[in-house]
């Protein structure tokens, strides 16, 4: 009698995962294939869509452009981090960096000063670090408790870089999970 309940919810629970995966009408906002979607909100799945992340895929050629950057960006693996880097001539450089392993409380002000900040329409959390001395601004925004992407802007020595860096930042976070 026990085999027999077991073989029926086992037959029971097949068909309802087959008919879970039915070619039937699916629902959802339509993006071009350039932006980076999720189909959860889970943080596991958050977090592996954006290790697939090409951080040079989150900048378009006339974003770019409109922040000063000419020429072919140049894409890196800096320690743990996925790098895109544009030049600016003459003025510095900004990057996107893609850190699928760190979350905004591994963020450190190395030097510096650390803000909490929200940016975007969708109000992302988001962290500004800046004041060193050295010309760097850096957002990281908020993916995951355990994955951000931190976007950085260089000017020179003592120049507040943070304009560049927050236009940027806020040119990325729609493209984000």
């Amino acid at each position: 009698m026990t085999s027999r309940f077991v073989m029926i919810a086992l037959a029971a629970s097949a068909a309802i995962a087959l008919s879970a995966c039915s070619d039937g009408p699916s629902t959802g906002t339509p993006r071009p294939a350039t932006e980076t979607t999720t189909t959860s909100t889970s943080v596991g799945k958050d977090t592996a869509s954006l290790a697939e992340t090409d951080p040079c895929s989150l900048l378009t050629s006339s974003e770019a452009s409109e922040l000063g950057a000419s020429g072919t960006p140049k894409r890196e693996k800096v320690g743990t981090a996925d790098v895109c880097k544009w030049r600016k001539p003459g003025e510095g450089n900004f990057d996107v960096s893609v850190r699928a392993n760190l979350g905004l409380e591994q963020v450190k002000p190395d030097g510096g000063q650390i803000a909490d900040l929200t940016v975007g329409k969708g109000n992302r959390k988001a962290k500004k670090v800046s004041g060193d001395g050295s010309g760097v601004c850096i957002i990281a925004l908020d993916v995951s408790p355990s994955s951000r992407v931190d976007v950085s802007a260089l000017g020179r020595p003592n120049e507040d870089s943070c304009p560049v860096a927050l236009k940027l930042a806020e040119l990325v976070d729609p493209k984000l999970p």
